[in-house]
């Protein structure tokens, strides 16, 4: 690793707090190819990872990016240096998104110019064991994005293989054929379906399956919230698989 990736792992480590496995195979995965940063020596003074992932439309694949860990040093924060970032990011023509880690960045990243895209509908409940199966499938990254595409209307992001696998380090996916597809990420005791493609009544039934108490679920509505934030895409844009 050279000095320039020791020091953004060690911004990204204290802007989010994190370091595992995961952040570690999201490393290897994007750096240095993904890297985009406003560097000073060695040291990075803000910073961002822009990853492929692609977008199917009616006329084909469209190369994109998905815009990730923006974080910039403490000591250079108020100058600007994430805005000039995104700005020039942005400038470059490829569709890029990202998902807000918060509410409330939604109206910066507004003034960055990006807009809003992805409207989802997120639910709460609790698991449901009924003692009866329910013939699910577990999914390969690929298997899962031959899957999904079945559900969803272009334009959509669809994730690179590698990418997804980055989520089966705590989760995985399941498909019970002919009523729904799902990604999921196990916390503790409560499981996320990242993504949640089809009948939905399943999932109390899912996550008593996955040994889970409670679930959390997204799954795109268009009366929804948007989940995303998009430059250069376009609006009806269905976006949901992040790294969160």
């Amino acid at each position: 690793m050279t000095k320039l990736e020791k020091a953004c792992r060690a911004l990204y480590e204290q802007a989010f707090g994190v370091s595992g496995a995961f952040d570690d195979a999201l490393f290897a995965l994007t750096m240095p190819a993904c890297l985009r940063a406003i560097v000073e020596g060695n040291a990075p003074k803000s910073m961002l990872f822009s990853i492929p992932y692609p977008i199917v439309t009616e006329n084909g694949v469209t190369d994109a990016r998905y815009l990730y860990a923006v974080a910039t040093d403490p000591a250079c924060r108020g100058q600007g240096l994430a805005t000039k970032l995104l700005r020039e990011v942005i400038a470059e023509g490829l569709p890029v998104f990202l998902r807000p880690s918060a509410p409330s960045l939604f109206d910066f990243y507004r003034a960055v110019g990006l807009s809003p895209v992805s409207p989802v509908q997120i639910e709460h409940g609790t698991a449901l064991d009924t003692g009866t199966a329910l013939g699910l499938t577990r999914l390969s990254p690929g298997a899962y994005l031959a899957a999904r595409a079945a559900y969803l209307t272009s334009p959509f992001a669809a994730p690179t293989e590698a990418f997804l696998s980055l989520g089966y380090l705590g989760g995985g996916a399941l498909e019970m054929a002919g009523q729904f597809v799902a990604f999921y990420e196990m916390r503790g005791r409560e499981v996320l379906f990242k993504e949640w493609l089809g009948a939905t009544h399943f999932a109390p039934r899912v996550a008593a399956f996955l040994g889970a108490d409670s679930y959390e679920l997204r799954t795109p509505c268009a009366d929804g919230t948007p989940f995303g934030m998009a430059a250069n895409c376009p609006e009806d844009l269905t976006f949901l698989i992040a790294l969160d």
